[in-house]
């Protein structure tokens, strides 16, 4: 992990070292890791900084941007970090993507579920799949990575889901109980995300 003192940080963000502290003692910027009387700040500090620069460029006041921080920190969504009655309205449930929808990535994600083909168009429903991907205009590109994890990985997902079968099968009124079912996709979830990002530091 890429860690930097005040003033790299400074420098690599392009935020004064003065406003860097500023910005911590309002709220706006998470703490440092202390060792000592030093401080060392992460990559973490460095996306903050740039949105924080991309707010105020925004016309948002550093009052409003901790405000926000704050209810993202806590769990809210955007709309609700926001303070608007957004509900549904606001969220795509389909994205339309330009790719054949003969290919063999394509049959392979509408066979793990990922994507369906509606009429000769490729459709993606997902929505965190919708909220990764929007914004990216080289489709093909997306499907084929996409349909590379889901080859490598499709027989390990089977066993890792018989194994929570298995074991939500051993808990009381597990094999009934919807909450257990979702605490076990939770557990499943942190697993595989904590593994992902131990072997991303080693390479």
């Amino acid at each position: 992990m890429v860690e930097y003192r005040l003033e790299d940080l400074a420098r690599i963000s392009g935020v004064s070292a003065r406003n860097i502290r500023a910005y911590r003692e309002r709220g706006l910027l998470d703490s440092p890791r202390r060792v000592g009387r030093s401080a060392y700040y992460g990559d973490r500090h460095l996306a903050q900084l740039t949105a924080i620069s991309q707010l105020l460029a925004k016309g948002f006041n550093s009052a409003h941007i901790a405000d926000f921080f704050a209810a993202l920190r806590s769990g809210k969504d955007l709309p609700d970090a926001l303070g608007i009655e957004a509900s549904e309205w606001c969220r795509p449930t389909t994205l339309v993507l330009s790719v054949d929808p003969s290919g063999d990535d394509v049959r392979t994600l509408v066979e793990f579920g990922l994507l369906h083909v509606v009429d000769g168009t490729v459709e993606l429903t997902d929505p965190a799949l919708i909220a990764l991907i929007g914004g990216t205009e080289d489709h093909r590109r997306v499907v084929r990575s996409t349909a590379h994890l889901a080859r490598a990985t499709g027989a390990s997902i089977e066993s890792l889901a018989d194994a929570a079968a298995a074991a939500l099968a051993e808990c009381p009124g597990g094999a009934t109980d919807p909450e257990l079912a979702v605490l076990a996709r939770a557990v499943i979830s942190a697993g595989v995300n904590r593994a992902l990002s131990a072997r991303s530091r080693r390479i």
